[in-house]
């Protein structure tokens, strides 16, 4: 750890930042026993700032950061998730097919993205998956 790491912190050592997370879940009973469960996910976007990698003859490499890490957010997400199931009673077991849709809104937004100065400043590193479909069934005895 050099001093350098400790710019733009709280004066107990943290990076001040604003996070946000909620997430809302549902259940349906709606016609011909189906089920429907719709889940809300929001995530606030994480404070970034450009940061300059040097070089420096005690470490191989140190992150110096050249504006305020609170300079810049990440792009916010929000996703709608939703599973249909239809609850089959057999003897004393249960049979549950289900369809889980993920990313229903087929969102895109970006993760993560390089801070570093440079070629590479403000490229995406991760990008949340596009919508996804799951089909299943459960079997529980």
């Amino acid at each position: 750890m050099t001093p350098n790491d400790l710019i733009n912190t709280a004066p107990d050592g943290q990076e001040k930042s604003t996070d946000l997370a909620a997430k809302v879940t549902a259940s349906w009973e709606g016609p011909w026993g189906l089920k429907v469960s719709p889940v809300y996910r929001y995530q606030a976007g994480q404070n970034f700032g450009r940061t300059i990698v040097a070089r420096l003859n005690y470490s191989s490499s140190v992150r110096i950061p050249a504006e305020p890490l609170n300079a810049r957010r990440q792009d916010n997400v929000s996703l709608i998730d939703v599973r249909i199931e239809r609850v089959t009673s057999v003897r004393n077991t249960r049979l549950s097919p289900f369809i889980d849709v993920y990313n229903v809104t087929n969102a895109n937004p970006i993760q993560n993205t390089s801070w570093s100065s440079g070629s590479s400043f403000l490229r995406p590193l991760a990008i949340v998956s596009p919508r996804v479909l799951r089909i299943g069934v459960k079997f529980d005895w």
